[in-house]
């Protein structure tokens, strides 16, 4: 839709101009966020851009996983290349993969500083699919909803569609602000939070409401690869499994507290 910027014979890419603002956005904020958990500076730094690189590695891995996937079952011809666009599922992947090495590495908590950069993962997401609307990219069907717009898809073809981008963003900054919300009612209630108040938990509850998001979200967009099981695509079995995960460790970790300490820990106090 707005592909490029012109201003004289500069040309800037859209997509990538306002992916590299919800880079920096989502970036500062986590930066911010690791210094205010005790973490230094400078370690701090590092762990960002660790997880921002590794974050771009994967997502770039896993749409070329996925677009791979889908020419062969097309053409019955396998042609990896790695140049073909980007999937947030693979970003995420790479983001937790490097954040648990590096932060368990220099002995910090998991689940704490787990919590502390999560929260900016979902600011960066609703800047980031602006630059999916501006390329036209993770377009959504055509539709006669009230929800359509009129709006391009990648080949530049302008029909009323359901606006895929716009409702992730929008879900996306809700995510934000439930993660600020839930952090607070931590901070200032927790008896109200009974045992879901462990470290991890706004982690947890990311993954859950980002699974059932993006999993809702897929029946809409046009742009899927192939379904795999019936009207389920890949990002649709990769989202079952993410959020039957993060319930699954959610239900542990509540499990094995009392609303003050581990479980083990007060079982050795009694031995």
């Amino acid at each position: 839709m707005l592909p490029t910027i012109e201003i004289g014979v500069l040309q800037l890419n859209t997509y990538w101009l306002i992916y590299g603002l919800a880079i920096m956005a989502g970036g500062m904020l986590g930066y911010h966020r690791l210094i205010q958990g005790g973490i230094p500076p400078r370690q701090a730094l590092s762990g960002v851009l660790l997880i921002i690189w590794a974050g771009a590695a994967g997502s770039v891995l896993l749409k070329s996983l996925a677009i791979t996937l889908r020419d062969l079952a097309l053409t019955g011809e396998l042609a990896w290349e790695l140049n073909r666009g980007s999937a947030f599922l693979g970003a995420l992947a790479g983001a937790i993969g490097a954040g648990w090495l590096w932060f368990r590495r220099r002995g910090v908590p998991l689940g704490r500083a787990f919590d502390l950069w999560i929260v900016a993962v979902p600011l960066g997401q609703a800047i980031a699919r602006l630059g999916c609307l501006a390329a036209a990219c993770c377009h959504g069907k055509v539709t006669t909803s009230w929800l359509g717009l009129y709006l391009p898809d990648h080949d530049g073809l302008w029909a009323v569609r359901y606006p895929t981008q716009l409702l992730s963003s929008a879900a996306d900054l809700l995510i934000f602000l439930a993660l600020l919300r839930l952090e607070q009612a931590i901070g200032r209630h927790p008896q109200r939070l009974g045992r879901w108040r462990f470290p991890g938990a706004l982690f947890v509850a990311y993954a859950l409401l980002y699974s059932a998001k993006r999993f809702s979200i897929e029946f809409l967009r046009a742009d899927t690869v192939l379904p795999l099981v019936g009207v389920l695509t890949l990002t649709h079995v990769l989202c079952a499994l993410s959020f039957l995960t993060a319930l699954v460790l959610g239900l542990r970790e509540g499990a094995t507290r009392d609303g003050r300490r581990p479980l083990h820990e007060m079982k050795g106090a009694t031995r």
